[in-house]
């Protein structure tokens, strides 16, 4: 018997004691739970963010990469651009063929930079760095980090994707004051 409305640029949190069913009644928001009775209402067109409180990360791939593959439309964006530029510079003397290269290339090249396709690279880095890893780690295994490192993983994995509500359930737990002060 919970009724809530959070507005745009809203901050809300439930606080509890343990067992009160904070997490079951974020699984419920997400979709991953189904409610006993009522309904959970999100705005049209907006997109949702979840992290757990626990991950169950095994991936082989190394930290930068996890996180990197978030950003796998823009890596998909950026290799079509390459390849129309190769076939643009292959086309050379065929008029049309390469007005209509140079034309999907402009399209393609706008549509890079309003996603920011050219700071990808330095956003990935600035979340791992914001959330307490150092260089020296990007380059570690996912399934050699301790419980906490995966959590700050799983955290930078869903800030990079830029949902539109972001449903933390209790992510601080493995988060030291600098990378808490960083997420705030």
């Amino acid at each position: 018997h919970v009724s809530f409305h959070v507005e745009d640029h809203e901050k809300a949190a439930i606080v509890g004691i343990n067992g009160a069913g904070k997490s079951t009644l974020l699984k419920i928001i997400v979709g991953e739970l189904a409610a006993d009775e009522g309904s959970v209402t999100i705005a049209k067109g907006k997109t949702l963010g979840y992290l757990a409180q626990h991950q169950d990360l095994h991936s082989q791939t190394t930290i930068y990469d996890s996180l990197l593959e978030v950003k796998r439309p823009i890596l998909e964006m950026e290799q079509q651009i390459r390849t129309l530029e190769l076939q643009m510079k292959h086309a050379e003397g065929e008029k049309l063929e390469m007005e209509k290269l140079l034309a999907d290339y402009n399209k393609l090249n706008h549509e890079f930079e309003l996603q920011e396709g050219y700071a990808y690279k330095s956003e990935v880095t600035g979340v791992l760095k914001g959330l307490g890893f150092v260089e020296e780690e990007f380059s570690k295994p996912v399934s050699e980090l301790s419980g906490g490192q995966k959590t700050r993983v799983s955290l930078g994995k869903l800030l990079l994707s830029k949902p539109d509500i972001i449903l933390l359930d209790e992510p601080t737990n493995h988060l030291d004051m600098e990378s808490i002060a960083w997420l705030e």
